[in-house]
């Protein structure tokens, strides 16, 4: 969420991406949370999700409200406020990782992400962490965006080039233009 509004990001964003941040329920003590498509429903007892009478914050109210929290320096801890632009880079360069490696052997005959195979390591982890330091650098972004641009065009022809197919493709993107 802070990635979010340090981008500026309109609230009606930030509402749509709250919507996908939260789902299900939750409860803290004999107060329970229900994420629905209309927003956040509030209730006390265990059955929120069918109480008609539970208060709802529209997830536009909720994005507002996390503003002003954000402001006033008590949604996140410095720490968290410094580390956001990392995080995202890391949860990006995981997507990443399984994305490349779901590439189909025709997708790696033609070369789709060519950049992401230099990231070699011992597995997931070293690799992840080695792809997410590549995503700070400005002009292997530029690259990478470039390759994806091609593969995802590419994609949307041919499904074939990933052998999976829960990938979001879009999101991905949208999460590599934001980097800027």
């Amino acid at each position: 969420m802070v990635a979010a509004f340090e981008k500026q990001k309109t609230t009606a964003e930030i509402a749509e991406i709250l919507k996908t941040l939260y789902h299900g329920g939750n409860g803290l003590g004999s107060v329970s949370a229900w994420y629905a498509d209309d927003g956040i429903h509030l209730s006390h007892g265990k059955s929120v999700r069918y109480d008609r009478s539970a208060q709802v914050i529209s997830w536009e109210s909720a994005a507002e409200r996390i503003g002003e929290l954000l402001e006033s320096g008590q949604f996140a801890s410095n720490v968290e406020l410094a580390e956001a632009v990392g995080y995202e880079r890391s949860l990006l360069s995981e997507k990443l990782w399984h994305l490349y490696h779901d590439l189909s052997e025709d997708a790696r005959k033609a070369g789709y992400l060519s950049c992401l195979s230099e990231i070699k390591g011992n597995g997931f982890p070293e690799e992840t962490r080695r792809l997410t330091e590549q995503l700070s650098d400005p002009a292997f972004r530029q690259t990478l965006k470039e390759e994806y641009a091609a593969f995802w065009t590419a994609y949307q022809q041919d499904r074939d080039l990933l052998r999976f197919h829960y990938h979001r493709p879009r999101e991905i993107w949208e999460n590599l233009k934001d980097l800027d």
